[in-house]
């Protein structure tokens, strides 16, 4: 029942640091396919009920048996086992592959409980056990999805395309990958930095607070470093690339975000050892349940269904799944509001801590500055203190020149 994502880490890499249609791509597109199989599913369980049993409040008894036996002549079966087999042939596939790996989990546990059915002919039971498994299996999609597209979301700093400086001194926009160490770009007020490099000419303040967490902008000049991702408030900046793709703080910060997810906190080690006791435990408890019957009735058939109710209803799906959904929706919380953590061990540390330690502007505050009061001296009233340096910044685009103009 499990569904199997691409890693984090494979998440993030599919052009994790543009803006471009990784972000605007619909966030629930890769479990389509899923949410698919699940709708067909359920709509031939549907189908079963009502050639089955509908039709029997409105018409004759005859009429009723003739339209329950429709799908049996035209198709030699029944919906209910289509509804099975097309959605159990995917449990089947996962229980297969985790033996062949040595693992045991709830895959195997629905595989025998709904091949045990079939042989019964219990065909309802079977598909609504595949029916079960499919709708949580889309649930832990939709929510893996969600995270994908949160992360992705995030870490969208990067354009897409940078200002390269030739030789000659002219300017061309080129894609950023096409970008090499010692090219020269041009990155103007208001836009993001393409690569991390060095300032080699002009002079501007830059807005790193996505990696620092400052909200003032930090004051650049020929020799400061500067990030790729990082916003340029004011003047011109010829950057020379010194880093780029995934060497780059932007993207080793998002691959960091990628490898919290597969680091397993110890409550999820907790969970995948207990799912591995748990599959014999019930099996011996189905077996038990049978020879009970056998003992009490003297009839082993008597006691199939009681021990076919063990493997389905003792299903650990929730063991297994809950604690890895749980931390990747906690993951994605955090990153859309700018908290990279390292892991889920750190997350679930999080409930043992008592004291905490914050950086206050930004943190604890809001960062946007403001002009609480103009003390005068002399014979300048306040209004002629702010007048004169109005005046005198209405050139200047600095965070502290606007905030007076």
């Amino acid at each position: 029942m499990h569904y199997i994502p691409e890693s984090t880490c494979e998440m993030l890499r599919g052009d994790p640091l543009s803006a471009g249609e990784s972000t605007r791509t619909n966030f629930h597109y890769q479990s389509a396919p899923l949410y698919v199989l699940t709708a067909c599913v359920a709509g031939l369980l549907a189908a079963d009920w009502a050639l089955s049993v509908g039709v029997a409040s409105t018409a004759s008894a005859d009429l009723a048996k003739s339209v329950a036996k429709l799908p049996n002549a035209l198709f030699g079966y029944r919906l209910a086992l289509l509804a099975a087999v097309l959605g159990g042939a995917r449990i089947l596939y996962h229980a297969l592959d985790g033996l062949l790996s040595g693992r045991v989990g709830a895959d195997l546990a629905l595989t025998i409980a709904c091949l045990a059915a079939i042989v019964l002919g219990e065909h309802e039971t079977a598909g609504l056990v595949v029916l079960i498994s499919l709708v949580g299996e889309s649930l832990e999609g939709y929510t893996v999805d969600r995270a994908r597209w949160a992360v992705r979301q995030t870490f969208a700093l990067q354009p897409e395309v940078a200002h390269l400086t030739t030789q000659d001194g002219r300017e061309r926009d080129v894609p950023v990958k096409d970008v090499r160490i010692g090219d020269f770009v041009v990155v103007r007020p208001g836009e993001r930095m393409p690569v991390d490099g060095r300032v080699v000419g002009g002079k501007s303040a830059v807005d790193q607070s996505p990696f620092t967490g400052e909200s003032l902008p930090v004051d650049k000049a020929v020799g400061d470093q500067v990030f790729a991702g990082t916003l340029n408030q004011f003047g011109a900046l010829t950057i020379m690339a010194e880093t780029l793709g995934d060497q780059t703080v932007l993207a080793r910060v998002s691959q960091l975000v990628g490898t919290a997810q597969s680091r397993k906190a110890d409550l999820e080690r907790t969970a995948d050892k207990l799912a591995k006791w748990f599959l014999p435990v019930v099996l011996g408890i189905a077996v038990l349940t049978l020879i009970g019957w056998r003992i009490g009735t003297g009839s082993w058939s008597r006691g199939v269904l009681p021990a076919l109710g063990v493997l389905v209803v003792a299903c650990p799906c929730p063991l297994v799944l809950a604690t890895p959904c749980a931390v990747m929706a906690a993951l994605a919380w955090l990153a859309r509001r700018g908290v990279v953590v390292r892991g889920s061990q750190a997350l679930e540390r999080l409930a043992r801590v008592d004291t905490f330690a914050f950086d206050k502007t930004g943190t604890l505050t809001q960062g946007a500055l403001e002009l609480g009061e103009v003390i005068p001296t002399g014979d300048l009233s306040s209004l002629d203190v702010l007048r004169i340096a109005a005046i005198a910044e209405r050139h200047s685009e600095h965070l502290l020149a606007r905030l007076i103009v």
